[in-house]
């Protein structure tokens, strides 16, 4: 059943609450940006999930947010050379979204949330990808927005955000991006839209809802759901949109859900599996994939690992190479996405990925903003 947008986004009535995977706590539909009210009180944050009565798929939790063109992304096969032999690999390309990347998704989630719940404008911090897109549909939406970057942000993301309206905050260092978002966010007309928490929660649950369509769109596009699925992560937003529109794909269909491995550029999953609290900090170099990089990781990832049985993969080597033999077959991709291709070498070297079977590779952006 198609919806007719309303004039102005509005919530879902089918959104029954915001749920905590963790302490399986309901709260009623707002704005917590810290996430669980009860986990925070604990020293243990956790990012809320948005709940729906009855069958979700298909019902996002904002209706009528502005689009740009978001979603529908390609999914093609893998050019036959780059995978392993016997395994079937198809890339889900989300660096075709509106300003290139998957944030695009989030963004209509976020700024529709905003908008549907009367505030002025948004706040968050970014390393680059999330500042061009939130200003884009905070434009699109005709809402004021304020973005906090570190001073390494690059010039020609810089001068996008600018271009759609925004005002671009500088900082040294990302916990002082935190503090401003946090104390911004403090204000009635604005809403908070990423982490500002520490230990660290993950972004608007309202944005992440977004992003389950492209669970969805793997199972479509496939006509079927793959056995895995492999995206880069850093503090799992993607991760759960990606895991939770795949769940209710495979419950429509009557299939198992895939299995979600979540690549990283150093040991922060990985140490958790290994015996870590998930709320340590785990120090590390992502000097080739900035965007996934930062020494923190979130419940909502493990989550994601715990509900799917994917497993956490460390690539910190080869991501140059790996960037340069996608873009030799035509696939233009950031190091951040590119980190996927070698991820899915060593799931095959290590048998966790096996002939027969069948991945999907997301691509989360382009490497064009850096230009």
């Amino acid at each position: 059943m198609h919806r007719i947008p309303p004039a102005r986004p509005v919530m879902n009535e089918r959104l029954a609450d915001l749920c905590c995977p963790r302490c399986g706590r309901s709260w009623p539909v707002a704005d917590h940006p810290a996430g669980c009210p009860h986990c925070l009180d604990r020293g243990t944050p956790a990012n809320l999930r948005c709940r729906f009565e009855g069958d979700s798929f298909g019902e996002l939790a904002v209706l009528g947010a502005r689009t740009l063109g978001e979603g529908g992304t390609p999914l093609f096969p893998l050019v036959p050379g780059l995978a392993p032999a016997g395994i079937e690999v198809w890339v889900k390309n989300e660096s075709a979204n509106p300003t290139g990347s998957h944030k695009d998704r989030f963004s209509s989630g976020a700024a529709g949330r905003a908008a549907a719940a009367g505030y002025a404008g948004i706040v968050a911090a970014s390393s680059g990808n999330a500042a061009v897109s939130l200003a884009a549909y905070a434009a699109a939406s005709g809402l004021g927005c304020e973005l906090a970057v570190t001073r390494e942000v690059p010039a020609p993301v810089a001068a996008a955000v600018r271009a759609a309206g925004a005002r671009l905050y500088l900082f040294d260092t990302a916990e002082q991006r935190w503090d401003f978002v946090r104390e911004r966010g403090a204000e009635p007309d604005l809403l908070a839209v990423t982490n500002h928490a520490r230990p660290v929660v993950g972004s608007s649950p309202f944005g992440v809802d977004s992003m389950r369509p492209i669970g969805w769109e793997i199972a479509d596009g496939l006509g079927r759901l793959p056995e895995h699925v492999l995206l880069p992560t850093a503090r799992g937003d993607l991760a759960s949109g990606v895991h939770l529109g795949l769940r209710e794909a495979a419950r429509r269909r009557d299939q198992p859900c895939p299995r979600v491995h979540l690549v990283e550029p150093f040991p922060r999953l990985s140490a958790v599996r290994a015996g870590a609290s998930v709320h340590d900090s785990f120090p590390g170099s992502a000097a080739s994939t900035p965007s996934i990089g930062g020494d923190s990781t979130t419940a909502q990832a493990w989550q994601v690992l715990e509900e799917s049985g994917g497993s956490p993969v460390v690539v910190d080597t080869g991501v140059e190479r790996a960037r340069l033999r996608l873009a030799g077959a035509g696939i233009l991709l950031e190091g951040a996405s590119a980190i996927v291709l070698p991820a899915l070498h060593s799931l095959h070297e290590r048998g966790e990925i096996v002939p027969g079977e069948t991945a999907v590779l997301i691509a989360t952006a382009h490497p064009f903003k850096g230009l």
